[in-house]
């Protein structure tokens, strides 16, 4: 049988939250449905009996909100204890168990699966800590004992951890999250997944004086900039950027446009050079009446921009249409002119 990435995974969710006492059956807790879900698949992949599976769903609430799940029979129990709901996964399987222990064996003594079975592991037994108030952030994987193939795990990818008897887990600092990250260590489960990369974005967000950031932004505003690239340029979340920038505008001191779908911002005299560039390249092919199709053919624009901008012109009073052709009128000649006398708005702009 071949040993898929995925088979490798559900190893490690067993070896963090399975049962390895009993012969009997396959079971794995866990408070993720969609985790319980993707075991159980994984685990048909490779099944071959006829037995049918049960999760067993504790919850807090007294309310039963589904009874079964393709054909996995629910059972229902409330428990008043349970922080949370949580499910247990059981395949009753004698001749399986023996088999599944067997690919068990075979996929911890390769290599090849390490990173597989350490995010499993995470998925079941794996925390994280962030206290934003203290700005302490941690990583811890519970475990009663010390587990030697853990440390074994952690040692392959050279990540430094301490074990705390007195906490029952493995705590690995703030300093170790670039190489947990690498790994991706938390992707098999949502939860955690929105946590660490929560987490990871504020490591990346540099602290910046008040308004020192708002003057370092307008200060490279001379070319056009989307909002991913200022974050990246400066460390900052994308909605920390865009609040900044909001201001800039208010303060009428930036301004943006569209292209290809994207959103460029720039200092507000480099839009309006852009704009009026813009408004000059079609006027100068207005001489004569011409179709959209022409104008844009002549300055290599989509009819749709040339669409839009033409009606922009025309409500300005710069141009006109006549019998669904376009034409200057005196205005817009006058800004044409206005615009060759002075040189303004046909300096290059690049972008």
């Amino acid at each position: 049988m071949e040993i898929t990435p995925e088979i490798a995974e559900c190893v490690g969710l067993w070896l963090a939250e399975g049962d390895n006492k009993t012969n009997k059956e396959i079971t794995f807790t866990n408070n993720s449905i969609e985790l319980v879900l993707f075991f159980h698949e994984t685990i048909m992949h490779i099944y071959s009996g006829k037995n049918t599976p049960k999760i067993y769903v504790y919850s807090p609430s007294p309310r039963k909100l589904f009874n079964s799940i393709g054909k996995i029979k629910i059972n229902y129990y409330q428990d008043r204890r349970a922080n949370r709901t949580y499910y247990i996964y059981r395949l009753a399987d004698i001749v399986f168990i023996k088999e599944w222990h067997n690919i068990v064996k075979q996929v911890k003594s390769q290599e090849c699966f390490y990173v597989e079975i350490l995010r499993g592991i995470f998925a079941g037994e794996g925390n994280i800590k962030h206290i934003q108030k203290g700005n302490s952030r941690m990583v811890r994987i519970a475990s009663g004992n010390r587990d030697y193939f853990i440390e074994l795990l952690l040692k392959y990818f050279g990540v430094k951890y301490t074990y705390i008897a007195g906490h029952r887990c493995y705590w690995i600092s703030a300093s170790q999250l670039d190489k947990l990250d690498r790994i991706h260590i938390s992707s098999l489960h949502p939860e955690k997944e929105s946590k660490f990369r929560k987490m990871i974005d504020s490591v990346n967000n540099v602290n910046y004086p008040k308004h020192y950031l708002k003057k370092r932004v307008l200060s490279i505003l001379d070319k056009f900039y989307r909002t991913q690239e200022l974050a990246n340029i400066f460390k900052q979340q994308d909605l920390r950027i865009l609040e900044i920038l909001r201001e800039l505008k208010d303060d009428d001191k930036v301004d943006y446009v569209r292209r290809d779908k994207n959103t460029y911002w720039a200092r507000k005299e480099l839009i309006s050079k852009l704009i009026l560039r813009r408004k000059s390249d079609i006027l100068k092919q207005l001489g004569t009446f011409k179709s959209i199709n022409d104008i844009a053919n002549s300055i290599a624009v989509y009819r749709k921009i040339v669409s839009k901008r033409l009606r922009t012109l025309e409500a300005e009073g710069l141009v006109k249409n006549v019998n669904k052709k376009w034409i200057r009128t005196e205005e817009g000649s006058k800004l044409i002119c206005g615009v060759d006398e002075s040189g303004r708005g046909l300096q290059k702009v690049c972008f």
